[in-house]
Protein backbone atom coordinates (compact mmCIF):
# COMPACT_ATOMS: atom_id res chain seq x y z
CA UNK A 1 0.00 0.00 0.00
CA UNK A 2 1.33 3.43 -0.88
CA UNK A 3 1.61 6.29 1.57
CA UNK A 4 -1.18 8.88 1.71
CA UNK A 5 -0.09 12.07 -0.12
CA UNK A 6 -0.61 14.21 3.01
CA UNK A 7 1.68 11.93 5.01
CA UNK A 8 4.27 12.33 2.25
CA UNK A 9 4.10 16.13 2.51
CA UNK A 10 4.66 15.95 6.27
CA UNK A 11 7.50 13.43 5.83
CA UNK A 12 9.15 15.63 3.20
CA UNK A 13 9.05 18.61 5.59
CA UNK A 14 10.93 16.67 8.31
CA UNK A 15 13.51 15.40 5.82
CA UNK A 16 14.11 18.93 4.51
CA UNK A 17 14.38 20.33 8.05
CA UNK A 18 16.90 17.63 8.99
CA UNK A 19 19.02 18.71 6.02
CA UNK A 20 18.59 22.40 6.80
CA UNK A 21 16.98 22.83 3.38
CA UNK A 22 14.76 25.87 3.91
CA UNK A 23 14.28 26.23 0.14
CA UNK A 24 12.62 22.81 0.03
CA UNK A 25 10.53 23.64 3.09
CA UNK A 26 9.43 26.86 1.38
CA UNK A 27 8.17 24.80 -1.56
CA UNK A 28 6.04 22.75 0.85
CA UNK A 29 4.29 25.77 2.42
CA UNK A 30 1.34 27.83 1.25
CA UNK A 31 1.96 31.58 1.15
CA UNK A 32 -0.48 32.13 4.04
CA UNK A 33 0.77 29.23 6.20
CA UNK A 34 0.41 29.49 9.99
CA UNK A 35 2.51 27.60 12.56
CA UNK A 36 1.18 27.45 16.12
CA UNK A 37 4.01 26.95 18.65
CA UNK A 38 2.77 26.52 22.23
CA UNK A 39 4.40 27.53 25.47
CA UNK A 40 5.92 30.58 27.06
CA UNK A 41 9.46 30.28 25.75
CA UNK A 42 11.20 32.67 23.37
CA UNK A 43 10.10 30.75 20.27
CA UNK A 44 6.45 30.27 21.31
CA UNK A 45 3.74 32.02 19.35
CA UNK A 46 1.89 32.00 16.07
CA UNK A 47 3.92 32.48 12.91
CA UNK A 48 1.88 33.74 9.97
CA UNK A 49 3.00 33.64 6.37
CA UNK A 50 5.78 31.79 4.65
CA UNK A 51 8.47 34.36 5.55
CA UNK A 52 7.65 34.29 9.29
CA UNK A 53 7.53 30.48 9.37
CA UNK A 54 10.88 30.22 7.59
CA UNK A 55 12.42 32.77 9.99
CA UNK A 56 11.06 30.73 12.93
CA UNK A 57 12.53 27.49 11.55
CA UNK A 58 15.83 29.23 10.84
CA UNK A 59 15.95 30.68 14.36
CA UNK A 60 15.13 27.29 15.88
CA UNK A 61 17.96 25.74 13.87
CA UNK A 62 20.33 28.57 14.80
CA UNK A 63 19.74 28.50 18.57
CA UNK A 64 20.17 24.72 18.66
CA UNK A 65 23.21 24.77 16.36
CA UNK A 66 21.28 22.35 14.13
CA UNK A 67 21.20 19.76 16.94
CA UNK A 68 17.42 19.58 17.34
CA UNK A 69 15.87 16.56 15.67
CA UNK A 70 12.27 15.65 15.01
CA UNK A 71 12.09 11.86 14.71
CA UNK A 72 8.67 10.80 13.39
CA UNK A 73 7.29 7.49 14.64
CA UNK A 74 3.89 7.31 12.95
CA UNK A 75 1.94 9.19 10.32
CA UNK A 76 -1.85 9.41 10.27
CA UNK A 77 -3.40 11.08 7.25
CA UNK A 78 -6.84 12.02 6.02
CA UNK A 79 -8.48 14.20 3.41
CA UNK A 80 -6.94 17.51 4.48
CA UNK A 81 -4.81 16.71 7.54
CA UNK A 82 -1.82 14.70 8.65
CA UNK A 83 -0.85 13.97 12.25
CA UNK A 84 2.64 12.87 13.16
CA UNK A 85 3.65 11.17 16.40
CA UNK A 86 7.28 12.02 17.01
CA UNK A 87 10.25 12.23 19.34
CA UNK A 88 11.95 15.57 19.83
CA UNK A 89 15.63 15.23 20.68
CA UNK A 90 18.46 17.68 20.90
CA UNK A 91 21.05 19.53 22.90
CA UNK A 92 21.72 23.18 23.47
CA UNK A 93 24.10 25.02 25.81
CA UNK A 94 24.58 21.94 27.99
CA UNK A 95 20.86 21.16 28.11
CA UNK A 96 19.22 18.18 26.50
CA UNK A 97 15.70 17.49 25.39
CA UNK A 98 14.10 14.11 24.84
CA UNK A 99 10.35 14.55 24.59
CA UNK A 100 7.47 13.16 22.62
CA UNK A 101 4.78 15.07 20.83
CA UNK A 102 2.34 15.40 18.01
CA UNK A 103 2.35 17.74 15.03
CA UNK A 104 -0.94 18.21 13.23
CA UNK A 105 -0.76 19.59 9.69
CA UNK A 106 -3.55 21.02 7.58
CA UNK A 107 -2.70 20.29 3.97
CA UNK A 108 -4.18 22.36 1.14
CA UNK A 109 -3.52 21.44 -2.49
CA UNK A 110 -0.49 19.38 -1.50
CA UNK A 111 1.09 22.08 0.69
CA UNK A 112 1.23 22.76 4.42
CA UNK A 113 -1.21 25.54 5.28
CA UNK A 114 -1.16 25.16 9.06
CA UNK A 115 0.73 23.26 11.74
CA UNK A 116 -0.06 22.82 15.40
CA UNK A 117 2.60 21.51 17.81
CA UNK A 118 1.63 19.52 20.89
CA UNK A 119 4.64 18.54 23.00
CA UNK A 120 4.09 15.98 25.73
CA UNK A 121 5.59 18.42 28.24
CA UNK A 122 5.58 22.05 27.14
CA UNK A 123 7.52 23.02 30.28
CA UNK A 124 10.43 20.84 29.13
CA UNK A 125 10.39 22.56 25.74
CA UNK A 126 10.18 26.04 27.32
CA UNK A 127 13.13 25.23 29.60
CA UNK A 128 15.17 23.87 26.70
CA UNK A 129 14.77 27.08 24.70
CA UNK A 130 15.03 29.50 27.67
Amino acid sequence: MSEHPNATVARDSYEALAKGDLNRISELLTDDVVFHVPGRGPLAGDYRGKDEVLRYLGKMTEVTDSKLRFEPDSYLAGEDHAAVLLHIKGERDGREIDDQGVHVFRISSGKISERWSYPQDSYVVDEFFA
